[in-house]
């Protein structure tokens, strides 16, 4: 399985986990690079004392390299890249929102002068378009069927052979992956890895209640929904009583009111699922490959799973 992917991030396979709020920490991250993968830490919202903690945190776990993400709109983005240039971080993967898209130059030119690989996060071909302007290394592409924040409108298996033709810097898919049926399936459309998330929410090193968990393991295929779109911020997630609410708003006020006050009951409600284990009223973010993922495992055997099952079935394909 080495590729351009292996040889520029270090590692020994073309699996990386991705950095999710809440959920990808300093041991998760640790676990999968132990385990031959890339593991990157979801940092991107964090105050910079925590982020710097959680870099020290996972070097004390990993001789293997590490990531972290970088959202460049977020208040602290500045201080974050400062404290990442100065820990020498050789991984980051820069996320934006579309307004903020004049903001990745800037930030992709500190970090590869200090030698650090960067990897920009598209959910379509003309933001791949803007991240490979930007000078990023590779593209990691998110199609709708993924969790946590949507912002295309293309499924990944569509999205990914399309971005791979309009670009011409690696690509990676970042959703849609649960075992290694899609770690091939991506490679043959053209992908050159894989970013995998919400197969490592129910690994045992991930950092979110066990509430969230069991909550996942038990719902099946087609227990997510989408919510939050008439506020420009949609968000995929298990079904529950805040998700109904969500729908109910945008289903009955006006857009600009349903979008105020989608945006007044979201305030925690991530944190509330994560780390309060509220599967009712809190936020449990996962990709529409909930139904493939029925087991807690360790992080290392998540791994092992998904490269053994990529070696099965990856010949089938020659």
């Amino acid at each position: 399985m080495t590729n351009i992917v292996c040889d520029k991030l270090g590692i020994r396979y073309p699996i990386l986990q991705g950095p999710m709020a809440w959920a990808s920490d300093s041991k998760l991250a640790a676990s999968v690079s132990n385990a031959g993968g890339l593991g990157i830490m979801g940092l991107g919202f964090c105050p910079p004392a925590i982020f710097e903690a959680e870099i020290r945190a996972a070097r004390a776990l990993t001789e293997a390299p590490f990531g972290l993400n970088i959202i460049t709109c977020l208040p602290d983005a500045d201080k974050l890249l400062e404290i990442t240039l100065r820990q020498g971080i050789r991984v980051v993967e820069i996320e934006t929102f579309p307004a903020y898209f004049d903001t990745l130059p800037r930030y992709v030119e500190a970090l590869r002068s200090h030698g650090a690989a960067t990897i920009g996060k598209a959910s379509s071909v003309s933001e791949a378009k803007v991240f490979e302007a930007a000078g990023v290394d590779f593209i990691s592409v998110k199609g709708y069927d993924g969790g946590g924040h949507i912002f295309g409108l293309t499924g990944t298996f569509s999205l990914i052979p399309q971005v791979v033709d309009a670009v011409s810097i690696p690509v990676i898919n970042s959703s849609g992956v649960a075992d290694g049926r899609g770690v091939a399936a991506s490679l043959m459309l053209g992908a050159a890895g894989v970013e995998v998330g919400s197969r490592f929410l129910v690994a045992e090193e991930c950092p979110i209640h066990a509430n969230y968990k069991n909550a996942i393991v038990a719902a099946g295929e087609g227990d997510t929904v989408l919510t939050g779109v008439s506020a420009g911020d949609g968000v995929r997630g298990v079904k529950n009583r805040l998700t109904d609410e969500l729908l109910r708003l945008e289903r009955e006020l006006p857009p600009e009111e349903a979008a105020e006050r989608i945006r007044e009951i979201g305030r925690g409600v991530l944190r509330a699922a994560a780390i309060d284990g509220d599967v009712e009223n809190g936020s449990l973010v996962v990709g529409q490959n909930l139904g493939l993922l029925d087991a807690i495992l360790p992080a290392s055997v998540i791994m092992q799973e998904l490269i053994a099952g990529y070696s099965r079935v990856a010949p089938r394909a020659t």
